[in-house]
This record gives C-alpha cells, sequence and structure tokens, in this order.
C-alpha cells in the first residue's frame, strides 16, 4: 500500500494544487516538503519549488486569492500566503527567506483596522534573498528587489530598488520578451 510519504513532493504538491482547484498547475519540488495553504482560490502554472533547507509556505487563506504566473521560481524558505490578493507575473523569481504580505495580519493601534491590500508583481521579477514586500505595492515587468530590501511603495517597471525602505537606484536596460534564466 502506497503511503502519503512515499509519494514525491513534486506529485504531492501537484495534486494538493490541483485538488484546491489550480487545473493547469505543475508543480516541482526539490527538496523538502513545502506547506500549501489551500483554503481560497489558487491559480497556478509551473512552478518550481526549492526547499532544500527551511520549507516554503505558499497558498491562499479563506476568500483570498493567489495567481503564480507560469515559470515562477520561489527558493528556500520564502513566505507567498494571501490573505486578500497576491499576483506574481510569469517568470517571477522569489530569493531565499522572501516575504511577499497582503496584510499587516493585525491592527497596529486599536483605533486603525488591520490594512489589508493586494500586491502584484509583473513579469520577470527578480526578487532578492531576505527582501519584503508589503500590502499595497505593484512591482512593474522586469524590475528588481535588492536584497534585503522592504518594499512599501510601487515600483515602476525596469528598475531596481534597494534599502529600508526600498528607493529607486537605477533604471534597468531590459528588452521586451526577455526573461532571467
Amino acid at each position: 500500500m502506497l503511503k502519503v510519504r512515499d509519494v514525491p513532493y513534486s506529485l504531492w504538491a501537484t495534486a494538493v494544487f490541483r485538488l484546491a482547484g489550480a487545473r493547469s498547475a505543475l508543480v516541482t519540488v526539490d527538496g523538502r516538503r513545502p506547506v500549501l495553504l489551500t483554503a481560497g482560490s489558487i491559480k497556478c502554472g509551473r512552478l518550481f519549488l526549492r526547499c532544500k533547507t527551511i520549507p516554503i509556505e505558499v497558498g491562499a487563506g479563506p476568500n483570498a486569492s493567489l495567481v503564480l504566473g507560469e515559470r515562477v521560481f520561489i527558493n528556500t524558505g520564502a513566505t507567498v500566503i494571501a490573505n486578500h490578493s497576491i499576483i506574481l507575473g510569469d517568470d517571477c523569481r522569489l530569493g531565499d527567506l522572501v516575504a511577499i504580505f497582503d496584510s499587516d495580519h493585525h491592527p497596529l493601534e486599536p483605533s486603525r483596522p488591520t490594512r489589508i491590500a493586494p500586491v502584484r508583481l509583473g513579469n520577470n521579477v527578480w526578487v532578492g534573498r531576505s527582501a519584503t514586500i508589503l500590502p499595497g505595492v505593484t512591482i512593474g515587468d522586469h524590475a528588481v528587489i535588492a536584497t534585503g530590501s522592504v518594499v512599501t511603495d510601487d515600483v515602476p517597471a525596469r528598475t531596481l530598488v534597494a534599502g529600508v525602505p526600498a528607493r529607486p537606484i537605477r533604471t534597468l536596460d531590459i528588452p521586451d520578451g526577455w526573461r532571467r534564466e
């Protein structure tokens, strides 16, 4: 008799995403079993998860929506859990320990509600190790988020940002149609 723990993680993750409604999902897992939250809506293209040392957390909570484009790569220890709406375009690359949040999860003060706002990454976006993207941020196509940055505002297409909070460093010369391998 075949047990769940004997099924390769890629097959397991693909099956879990498909059972959650991500009909086009094809998930490749390299390493540990990821933590998948499938209480909300998930749409997923081909997805590569590298979980060598720390599991990845990815998914959607109740009444939330997560959309992952084609050929998305998420590295070890990253967290992408939608509480409202997170969209990653085609060919996005997320480094180790990246965190993408569409909610502050709790209020900062009793007089202010919890901030909840959608997050969108365009196509061919590269997010460096330990970067954090906060609620309400839109990142344009071909943008690069430097290692350790905290993104609090929108990032224009073809822009390198860095720092805490992240600020534009320079414009990138990237032709249409080019994608990171």
